[in-house]
């Protein structure tokens, strides 16, 4: 073992710093260490201490403690090999869920678990400030050149629409928040690519354990009273993983259920895997005792050796067996993630063998040892060289040799990582000595990858300020599908976050809600207390919420204060049984409309559906059009627009980006209006209240699937912004002019000036 790597500091150093501990002890906190693999057991008189290890003097008046004693455990450096392999194999070629990243989230705690109980054991300070110091610091310069090399990927050969999505996520991958935003990405309706494949997705699993390796060392300070009294600290902390990992588990199981895509990367539905492999270590030492364990430099051979060397088989044939056998995608981290956790479980406490058909014979073996090595880097570079590869390639699933060469490119670039930035960095004596050495570097790495994303933006800002071309005039008709690409298309891919029809201000004095609604953020058009000569609320969901760039001019001509209190997925449709996310909102919506009573409400009447031109009038709209004229509101009712099952968007901007023309995207991605929508507006047959409201029917499906065709591109305007929502620029240059054409019509509704004087 390698001397200390300086010596003991004052008090208050050792406090903020903690014991600067021999290389191997430092190695043995968490999964990701490279070389090393360690575990501790209590020494006994006829043990000498290791090498290296300095115990510090017990309390004034206690014994003196055993020092645990750390031991190389090469077999759990080829677990870690083996994790590492499943993950890739089964990300390049079969597309599952592998139970790897189990695996790693376990022997994390295991080890992180063995080195701060050998401290409490041994009267040593925790350190835990020096801890996250230390494994930031390691951590995060590989993780943060690999970020900066996946904007790099990103800019050259992604999709512009792609861009503002992986600056959010590189940001947070550098924070340790990767998977909140996932989460985040799950639930939220205006995602575009919440099912999308992003190339640093897989920095989910690294923030879920760097928030558990903010929280764990906090548990164990819990105990350290009970340490310094000299009192044992296995039992207490045995009772807290227990409850915590029960709790875990059974939110786990829980959220599982009902939201599978948000759980799978909820640490809280996590933090299970990580207790169980804290209990594994807490057991560990009474478990060797009471089988016979030995390790290979004791020089003798452990008891029941058939056992554990059959045990170390079944846990290896378990982990290949997740994913292959079982296709647990669409069940973690449910119960089921028990399997991957009970195998690597068997490995660990099978040990050394003492065979030569052992398990732990060949995860000992150079080849096992140099992918345990490289196992951080390659996790860290294997993904994103897949989705890039993906997407070049035009591939969904890397074939067996394209997949074997992106493997070893993603061997070769994971061991450069590792031997110029991950090794040198971890290992360097400099770096430990002063704590704000370590701090510097965590900064550093924060700050590259903040500062890139930043600077690429603020970039990307200045250039559509510069050229505001987002809401210029279509240099070309938007009724025709250009042969010719024009010099560009709006909105640019990386704009579309603001294609939403956002009012500017939120709602405020009378037209504030008196109670909120979740999901429902209440904007109106002018700001509180502006004069204005009639009120008009939008409702039901995001297709009535689209319509509103195309009503707008209207509205402002006719001096109407405008409400959006749409809700995302929710039709306005009052008396009809409404699912579990929409409960409650046309109730609200009717008490919103009471307490402001406004002259008009917009809704959508109609839906379509997706690769088909099924089109009806949702149950209930009938109801709805008779609750509102018979309140003497005048309803604009408009008709669904088209929806896909693709982005049309994406699908547009790669025609696009391959030097296709509009005529070509249109080829790829459009369709004939007939497959999209029912031969006549299905919402022709509602009526209002006799003698209450008018009721306008606003179908402009003319104009957005002109002379019969559904394209993706009109003139130099992209249509849709995903796969069933138009862009705010088409809605505003190609809807605006017909829907104030239809609005101002005979059948148009009712000025407020024309009601206050008594016109009909």
């Amino acid at each position: 073992m390698s001397p200390p790597l300086a010596p003991r500091a004052t008090a208050l150093e050792d406090w903020l710093q903690g014991p600067i501990e021999a290389h191997v002890e430092q190695e043995a906190q968490d999964a990701w260490s490279t070389g090393e693999s360690v575990s501790g057991r209590e020494e006994t008189p006829d043990r000498a201490a290791a090498p290296g290890d300095d115990p510090a003097p017990a309390p004034a008046g206690l014994p003196e403690r055993p020092r645990a004693r750390p031991a190389f455990r090469a077999e759990l450096h080829g677990l870690r090999a083996v994790a590492l392999g499943l993950v890739a194999v089964y990300h390049i070629w079969l597309g599952r869920v592998s139970g790897g990243v189990d695996v790693f989230l376990f022997l994390s705690a295991f080890f992180l678990t063995g080195t701060f109980v050998r401290r409490l054991e041994s009267g040593r300070p925790l350190g835990v400030p020096r801890y996250w110091l230390h494994t930031f610091k390691r951590l995060l310069p590989p993780a943060a050149v690999t970020i900066l090399l996946v904007l790099l990927g990103t800019g050259l050969l992604l999709p512009a629409s792609a861009w503002p999505s992986i600056m959010q996520q590189a940001v947070a991958s550098a924070a340790y928040v990767e998977n909140l935003v996932l989460v985040q990405l799950q639930v939220d309706y205006q995602a575009r690519d919440a099912g999308a494949a992003s190339p640093l997705q897989h920095f989910w699993s690294l923030s879920v354990q760097g928030q558990a390796f903010v929280l764990w060392p906090l548990l164990f300070a819990l105990a350290l009273p009970l340490a310094r009294r000299g009192r044992g600290v296995r039992r207490p902390l045995t009772v807290l993983m227990l409850v915590i990992g029960a709790a875990s588990l059974a939110w786990s199981v829980h959220s599982t259920a009902i939201q599978q895509p948000v759980a799978y990367f909820d640490t809280l539905a996590r933090l299970w895997e990580f207790a169980a492999g804290s209990l594994l270590a807490l057991a560990l030492p009474a478990i060797d005792r009471l089988t016979g364990a030995a390790r290979p430099e004791d020089g003798t051979a452990p008891r029941l050796r058939s056992l554990r060397a059959l045990s170390g088989w079944a846990g290896i044939a378990g982990l290949l067996a997740v994913g292959i056998v079982l296709d647990v995608s669409s069940q973690f981290p449910g119960w089921i993630a028990v399997v991957p956790l009970i195998a690597a479980g068997a490995v660990v406490v099978a040990g050394h063998s003492g065979t030569r058909w052992g398990a732990d014979r060949l995860l000992s073996t150079r080849p096992a040892a140099f992918v345990g090595d490289i196992s951080y880097a390659l996790y860290l570079v294997h993904w994103p060289m897949l989705v890039l590869w993906l997407h070049v390639s035009g591939h969904q699933r890397a074939g067996l040799l394209d997949g074997l060469v992106l493997l070893t490119a993603a061997v070769l670039l994971a061991w450069g990582l590792t031997r110029l930035v991950d090794a040198p960095i971890r290992r360097s004596a400099w770096l430990e000595a002063r704590p704000w050495r370590a701090l510097a570097a965590v900064g550093l790495s924060v700050a590259l990858v903040a500062g890139t994303t930043g600077t690429w933006w603020g970039l990307l800002q200045r250039e559509a300020a510069a050229e505001p071309a987002a809401t210029a005039a279509p240099a070309e008709p938007t009724d025709e599908v250009l042969t010719e690409a024009p010099a560009q298309i709006l909105p640019q891919g990386w704009e579309l976050g603001s294609q939403w029809p956002n009012l500017p201000e939120s709602c405020a004095g009378d037209l504030a809600p008196s109670t909120t609604f979740r999901h429902v953020p209440c904007q109106q058009l002018l700001p509180d207390g502006t004069a204005h000569a009639g009120l008009l609320v939008v409702v039901g969901s995001s297709h009535a919420r689209q319509y509103i760039p195309a009503i707008l001019p209207w509205a402002q001509e006719h001096d109407l204060q405008v409400v959006n209190l749409h809700m995302d997925s929710c039709d306005f449709v009052p008396g009809t049984e409404e699912s579990r996310y929409c409960s409650g909102y046309n109730d609200y919506v009717l008490s919103y409309l009471d307490a402001v009573q406004p002259d008009v409400v917009l809704t959508s009447s109609t839906r379509t559906v997706p690769d088909s031109a099924e089109e009806t009038t949702p149950e209930g709209m009938v109801t709805a059009v008779q609750e509102l004229t018979s309140r003497g509101i005048d309803v604009i009712s408009a008709r669904d627009t088209p929806r896909w099952t693709e982005d049309e968007y994406a699908c547009a901007e790669a025609v696009i980006g391959a030097d296709g023309t509009p005529v070509e995207a249109d080829a790829a991605c459009g369709a004939d209006a007939s497959a999209k929508l029912a031969p006549e507006n299905p919402a022709a047959g509602l009526t209002p209240a006799e003698g209450g409201g008018s009721l306008t029917l606003l179908d402009l499906s003319a104009q957005i699937c002109p002379e019969g065709r559904c394209s993706p591109v009109l003139g130099d305007t992209y249509v849709y912004m995903d796969d069933d929502h138009l862009t705010k620029r088409f809605t505003q240059l190609a809807l605006a002019p017909a829907a104030t054409a239809v609005l101002d019509g005979p059948t148009g509704p009712l000025s407020v000036r024309e009601r206050a004087e008594g016109g009909s």
